[in-house]
């Protein structure tokens, strides 16, 4: 019996493997003593719930011949210089009479030899699963390649509103529309700086006003100067992607490609799962930063443009006058760039456009910026008056006063204003200012008396302006202009006879400015941005978390078909198949050998913990947790007491990617209907507050992620403002989102579905519990507005592990035989069959050590397989009031979460 290990490296015709162009060489493997290979096929251990299949062998070694030290490229030389690296897994098939083969890794763990001859390789293959997931163990989740359609993604209410639309991933997919929605879900205080109790869903004041289509700001000032009247932007939806989405794509580039076989999930209860990205953050903010910000530093030795000032102050008849202080500006011309300032290397690509003369510099993005100059500094020339219709010179001949000279024009500051002027609008509106106040006169002489100072063109007057501009966090619409202008506050001398001061005074201005920095906030995504979907996932979430995560959810089982490249996924209840499909080792068995039964002796302690990973920023959870749940730190864990036939002890199994979520009848999104019975969100906050009143924490954006349930919530009913939201558009625009699908849309409703997403929704018994424990529920009927009976739900625990543990309480045989495997068996070995031997079924825990080229009977483990029937949901430790309307705070551990609220 031959056998033959194939080093590979796969090259495709197309989507078609092209298997003779993917071989790079065949390895000698029949030269050693310590040669032939042993392999071991298992699935997920009977010991350890939460454990994955995977095949191995035992270390092997293959001669180290001159071919075989030529595919490994002479690595056992020490000063040779190879891109070989030994301890790497490489791609490998291992072929059995050109028959049975498996492709998985090999791994060179050693070389062995005298001196530098080298007389073997210590080797070890991996199959099914581990394959996949040791590629899986080195990719992060934001290097997926999401499509076309999740790039360039722009945040905006019709896109917000458009993910509403999608019933599953499914319906996302058919309208070629990225694989996510934004569901309600709160992570602090919704619309912090707009109308109380609303989610934000702004308009811009295009869409809310009409006219020109370039007035596409959120935040800013009409034409006339007055203020939208609108909110600081907030984000108040973050989205979720689907799950299944999410698989797909991570097994679709692991290795060669993957493809997924499970009907598990094309259930529409798992089409609907989703995972929240539940801090929105760009993973690439320096990036950003040098991409939409401009930091421009002047040369101050490069003269500005000079710019004219002038003021007018209206004539008087009289022979006297007194004039009021008055401003005269102009906007301050940067000058050209690299002559006047250069940009720096951070921003020296920026986007922002330098348009200059009146016009300054045009925003690239939306978003919060730090506005910040400097340097300010300005040179005032060449005083002239204009009286226009009055008389009198400009320097009277006979002194009026007893002193021998006079003050011409009064400046008591000068101001360097930072101004903006709103997309689509026209006018300039100031938003920060510095200023010097140093009172100064411009003097004239009196006839030719000499003195004081003559005003002609060449006498200045020099203002050194202390301070700077530094304005925090201001909000900038796409294509919003920004710019400085200089203004001074002055006035002419008093009317005295023949001494006018009125008229048009003007002077000339000189500014000095030495930096001049526009800083976008690069982190968080903001109204009216576009963002790609890898952009704004954490990079330190691992490929191969995430698919353990989903596993340890759904108590899945996998196996991998490595020739067909298939992963099929089931959770361990479907997993297995029924008895008609079982294999029949009856005859097979080596009743030669010794058959030793043992009955398992679990790892389990007597307190056991199912639960999700805790999150240090989720308070609210963290407080239900140390009051409610035995100090777990979780949403309802599953918790369990054993017998005292187990040791003490805990066994704790924690999911590795999702934490747990809260959820409630949040009363921050009802607008003025306060109290109102509100469908259930989810709820992430960095402090203990009800969600029964106003206050809520700021927004969060150092959560971990959650997993969810999505729910395109639209039912009719016999009121369509029984389940609702309010939503804040523009200034003092108050829409709702209903439920109802025989709502009108109009001004005051805007969509007809809620968004909805829970990890448990207590008003529907349709909806999957994904906590751990379980909940109980009263079903709300949305064609009669009444509330169904409590009933308790079941969790994941009792979901989707109660068979397997109930079955490992028991304490099921684990057999050990052996059996007389042959190389079909093996090609056709399916661990979803239970196998039949003498009367009894089992499942297949483990092969260990098949030997292919050695006709021999292998040893295998079987565990005892255990009809125990159905079980019950039991009742949850801790649940709502049944009483409806019976409090605000419910007799129970769920304290605060309002869940009587109209149950």
């Amino acid at each position: 019996m031959s056998v033959k290990i194939e080093i590979l490296d796969y090259v495709y015709n197309g989507n078609v493997l092209a298997w003779e162009k993917s071989v790079l060489g065949e390895l000698d493997v029949t030269d050693h003593s310590d040669f032939p290979l042993a392999m071991t096929f298992q699935i997920s251990d009977i010991k350890d719930l939460t454990s994955t299949s995977g095949d191995y062998s035992k270390t092997f070694k293959i001669p180290a011949t001159k071919n075989n030290n030529k595919l490994l490229k002479h690595s056992y030389i020490a000063n040779i210089d190879t891109d070989v690296n030994l301890t790497e897994n490489k791609k490998c098939r291992i072929l059995v009479n050109n028959l049975f083969s498996l492709k998985g890794l090999i791994k060179i763990t050693g070389i062995g030899g005298y001196g530098e001859t080298p007389s073997y390789y210590n080797c070890v293959f991996f199959g099914n699963n581990i394959s996949w997931a040791d590629d899986l163990s080195n990719k992060y989740i934001d290097a997926i390649d999401w499509g076309a359609n999740s790039k360039d993604l722009a945040y905006n209410k019709t896109n917000i509103m458009a993910t509403w639309q999608h019933e599953d991933c499914d319906a996302a997919a058919a309208a070629s529309a990225p694989p996510i929605v934004y569901p309600i879900v709160s992570y602090g205080d919704y619309n912090a700086d707009g109308e109380p109790r609303t989610i934000q869903l702004l308009d811009t004041a295009y869409d809310s006003l009409g006219g020109a289509v370039g007035r596409i700001g959120y935040y800013g000032f009409h034409s006339n100067g007055t203020s939208y009247g609108t909110p600081l932007p907030s984000p108040d939806w973050r989205p979720a992607i689907f799950i299944k989405d999410t698989l797909e794509r991570i097994f679709a580039n692991a290795g060669a490609g993957y493809k997924l076989n499970s009907t598990f999930m094309e259930t529409d209860m798992f089409k609907r799962l989703v995972w929240s990205l539940p801090n929105f953050k760009y993973n690439n903010p320096d990036k950003r930063y040098g991409e939409l910000s401009a930091e421009a530093n002047f040369d101050t030795s490069v003269a500005l443009p000079e710019f004219e000032i002038d003021s007018t102050w209206a004539s008087s008849t009289g022979s006297s006058a007194i004039f009021p202080y008055q401003y005269g500006g102009h906007n301050v011309d940067l000058g050209t760039i690299n002559t006047n300032f250069t940009l720096s290397s951070d921003t020296s690509s920026t986007e922002i456009n330098y348009v200059g003369g009146a016009e300054g510099f045009s925003i690239a993005e939306y978003g919060y910026y730090n506005l910040k100059a400097s340097g300010f500094s300005a040179e005032l020339s060449n005083l002239l008056q204009d009286l226009n219709a009055g008389a009198g010179p400009q320097i009277p001949l006979v002194n009026p006063f007893v002193f021998g000279s006079q003050t011409e024009l009064f400046i008591d500051r000068v101001q360097f204003r930072l101004q903006v002027k709103t997309a689509g609008q026209t006018s300039w509106n100031d938003i920060d200012t510095v200023q010097d106040t140093t009172l100064k006169y411009f003097k004239g002489s009196v006839g030719n008396a000499g003195g004081g100072n003559i005003i002609d063109a060449t006498n200045s007057y020099d203002w050194d302006v202390s301070g700077s501009i530094n304005l925090q966090n201001y909000w900038l619409n796409k294509n919003d202009r920004i710019r400085i202008s200089f203004f001074a506050r002055l006035k002419p001398h008093d009317t005295q006879g023949s001494w006018k001061g009125h008229g048009t005074w003007s002077l000339d201005v000189i500014p000095t400015i030495s930096e001049f920095d526009i800083q976008i906030d690069p982190r968080r995504v903001e109204y009216g941005q576009t963002y790609d979907l890898e952009e704004v996932i954490n990079t330190d979430y691992k490929q191969i978390d995430f698919v353990k995560g989903v596993a340890h959810a759904f108590n899945l089982q996998i196996s991998t078909d490595e020739t067909a490249r298939v992963v099929n996924i089931e959770p361990f209840n479907t997993f297995y198949k029924d008895y008609a499909h079982a294999t029949d080792w009856t005859y097979k068995l080596d009743r030669s050998k010794q058959i030793e039964d043992k009955w398992i002796k679990s790892d389990l302690k007597r307190d056991v913990v199912f639960k999700y990973k805790s999150d240090s920023k989720d308070k609210k959870v963290e407080a239900r947790g140390e009051q409610f749940f035995n100090g777990i730190k979780d949403e309802r864990p599953y918790q369990e007491t054993l017998p005292k036939t187990f040791e003490k002890g805990e066994s704790k199994y924690e999911n590795p990617f999702f934490a747990g979520s809260y959820n409630a009848k949040d009363q921050d999104t009802i607008g003025t209907f306060y109290p109102w019975v509100n469908p259930y969100s989810a709820c992430l906050w960095e402090e203990d507050v009800s969600p029964n009143d106003g206050t809520r924490p700021l927004k969060g954006f150092d959560f971990l992620p959650r997993l969810l349930y999505w729910n395109k919530y639209s039912k009719s009913s016999l009121t369509d403002f029984e389940k609702f939201a309010q939503v804040q558009t523009w200034a003092s625009v108050t829409p709702f989102i209903l439920k109802a699908t025989g709502a009108t849309l109009s001004s005051s409703v805007i969509s007809k579905i809620y968004p909805q997403a829970t990890s448990i929704n207590r008003d529907s018994i349709s909806s999957p519990v994904l906590s751990y424990g379980n909940a109980n529920i009263k079903d709300y009927d949305d064609a009669t507005g009444v509330y169904a009976s409590s009933v308790s739900s079941k969790g994941l625990f009792e979901t989707y592990y109660k068979n397997m543990f109930e079955m490992l309480k028991a304490k099921p045989r684990l057999r050990t035989v052996y059996i007389d495997l042959k190389v079909k068996d093996i090609v056709s070995l399916d661990f979803t069959k239970l196998i039949y031997i003498d009367g009894v079924y089992w499942r297949i825990n483990k092969v260990v050590d098949y030997q292919p080229n050695k006709n021999q009977s292998t040893k295998v483990e079987l565990v005892e397989w255990l009809q125990l029937g159905t079980f019950a949901a039991t009742a949850p430790s801790f649940d709502g009031s049944t009483d409806p309307w019976v409090s605000w705070n419910p007799q129970d551990g769920s304290m605060d979460d309002n869940q009587d609220i109209g149950l």
